[in-house]
C-alpha cells in the first residue's frame, strides 16, 4: 500500500489514469533501480532518450499524484530533493490495467480481447509460464466459490 503524507492510501487518479510512453519508460527504469532521484533517472534514461531534468521531474511528480510511485524527501547537496521508488503495489497496477482495458473495450468493442490475447502470446516463455500459473490459480479459486481479484 502506498501511503501519502496525510496517511491516506494512494489510489490511481480517476481524472488521468492512463500511462503515456514516457511514464512507462520512467516506471520501468524506476522498477529496475528500486529508488532514484529525478537527476539519477535522467542519467539512467539517457542512453535511449535525451530528456531535460524538468521533464523527468514533472513525469515523476505526475506518477506520484497518480499513486504509481512513492517518494520521500531527503537532504541533498543543494537542499531538499525527492527520491522516488516503485512500490510494486499489485492492486494499483490492476486498477490502471483495468481502466485501460475498459477504455479499449469501450472504444473498439469486445473484439479487442483477441488483440490483447495475440499480444500476450508474444511474451517470453518464462513470462508466459508465470501468467499461466496466475490465471490457473485464479480459475481454481473461482471454481471453489471465491471471486476473482
Amino acid at each position: 500500500m502506498v501511503v501519502g503524507r496525510a496517511g491516506r492510501q494512494a489510489t490511481v487518479s480517476t481524472r488521468d489514469p492512463e500511462i503515456g510512453d514516457l511514464e512507462a519508460d520512467v516506471l520501468k527504469t524506476l522498477k529496475r533501480l528500486g529508488s532514484a532521484s529525478a537527476g539519477e533517472m535522467v542519467e539512467e534514461l539517457k542512453p535511449g532518450r535525451v530528456l531535460a531534468y524538468t521533464t523527468v521531474s514533472t513525469t515523476l511528480d505526475r506518477l506520484h499524484r497518480k499513486g504509481l510511485v512513492a517518494r520521500r524527501s531527503v537532504s541533498g547537496r543543494t537542499g531538499q530533493k525527492y527520491v522516488y521508488s516503485f512500490p510494486g503495489n499489485p492492486s494499483l497496477e490492476k486498477q490502471v490495467v483495468n481502466r485501460m482495458v475498459d477504455k479499449l473495450v469501450s472504444a473498439f468493442g469486445p473484439s479487442v480481447a483477441s488483440t490483447i490475447y495475440d499480444r500476450l502470446s508474444e511474451v517470453s516463455p518464462d513470462e508466459a509460464a508465470k501468467l499461466r500459473e496466475t490465471i490457473d490459480g485464479k480459475m481454481r479459486r473461482k471454481k471453489g466459490g471465491d471471486h476473482l481479484t
